[in-house]
Parts: structure tokens; C-alpha cells; sequence
């Protein structure tokens, strides 16, 4: 019995270290934080709601009662099974499992949040760039804690920083 627990608290620790080790370690979102997202930029009906590392899903689920569709990405295996979970009544959420650096965001993003270590919000704002000029739309992004140096804020709520990234002129 010993062997079993070792061995499942062996694989937890190593996935939260290997989930750190590409963004950020997991932490519970607080029902005051989800507030403080939702009032930085009021989501509306057509709005498509991309989190970023997103967790258990909290914020995921709290997005999708107010947009047309959530989309989360997570590397933590636990965090993405207990969000997958939690969200399945939610038929608006979508929440893939993977390295979101390797992937591509929907096209029709208008919002995205993350809780991302600091170090690689340089990294996110290039590939928001150019995500934004490739498909010619605004995305309002939001992130918690973290700001991106040498980019305006536009509007600030609690630990919270809201940033817009328009497409650049060619």
C-alpha cells in the first residue's frame, strides 16, 4: 500500500513541477479574483473567452455564463481532468489538454486571461502580437498579477491588468 501512495505522490509532485517549469504553478482562483476579471472587462454574449493555464476551470466557468464560448488550456493533468469535470454540464467551455505554447488560439478570441509567471509574459505578448495581426482582430487580455513591461495598461482591478492588442498596421 505504501508503494502505491509513493508512487501517485511521486507523479503529482513531478506534474506540478513540469507544469511549472512551462508557465506557471497551479493556484486556486479566489470567487474575489473571478470578480475582479469580470469587472476589468465586462464580457459580453459574443464574446470568446480563451484562459490561458486554465486550472480546475473557475474562471472558465464563470466566463462561459456570460459568453458564447470559453476555451481553456492546461498542462496539468490533475487540474485539467478535475476541470473537465467540473465543466461538463457546460456545453460552451472547451478545455484542451496540452502546452498551450505549441498550440494556436482560436481565431475568433476577443478576450484571454492568464496567471502566468512573470518571465514569460514577453513570450505571450509576441505570440498575441502575432495572433492578432495574423487574424486582422482585437483581443482585450487580461492577467493577474503580472504586468508586461514597455505595454500600456489600460485599465487596472485589483491585482488585475487589462491590455488590448490591436492588429498592427501593414
Amino acid at each position: 500500500m505504501f508503494d502505491i501512495v509513493f508512487w501517485i505522490l511521486g507523479l503529482l509532485v513531478l506534474s506540478v513541477a513540469f507544469v511549472t517549469f512551462f508557465g506557471a504553478p497551479y493556484v486556486p482562483t479566489l470567487k474575489k479574483q473571478v470578480i475582479d476579471i469580470m469587472n476589468i472587462h465586462p464580457l459580453k454574449k459574443s464574446d470568446v473567452f480563451v484562459d490561458i493555464g486554465s486550472g480546475d476551470g473557475v474562471v472558465l466557468r464563470a466566463a462561459a455564463l456570460k459568453c458564447a464560448r470559453a476555451v481553456g488550456y492546461e498542462l496539468g493533468p490533475w487540474q485539467w481532468a478535475i476541470s473537465k469535470i467540473l465543466s461538463r454540464k457546460q456545453k460552451n467551455i472547451t478545455i484542451h489538454f496540452g502546452n498551450f505554447w505549441a498550440k494556436e488560439l482560436p481565431a475568433d478570441t476577443t478576450v484571454a486571461y492568464t496567471f502566468l509567471n512573470g518571465r514569460y509574459m514577453k513570450k505571450l505578448e509576441r505570440k498575441l502580437q502575432a495572433h492578432v495581426d495574423k487574424n486582422g482582430k482585437p483581443i482585450s487580455f487580461i492577467t493577474y498579477g503580472f504586468k508586461i513591461d514597455g505595454r500600456k495598461i489600460q485599465k487596472t482591478e485589483g491585482p488585475m491588468f487589462l491590455y488590448v492588442f490591436k492588429p498592427k498596421a501593414t
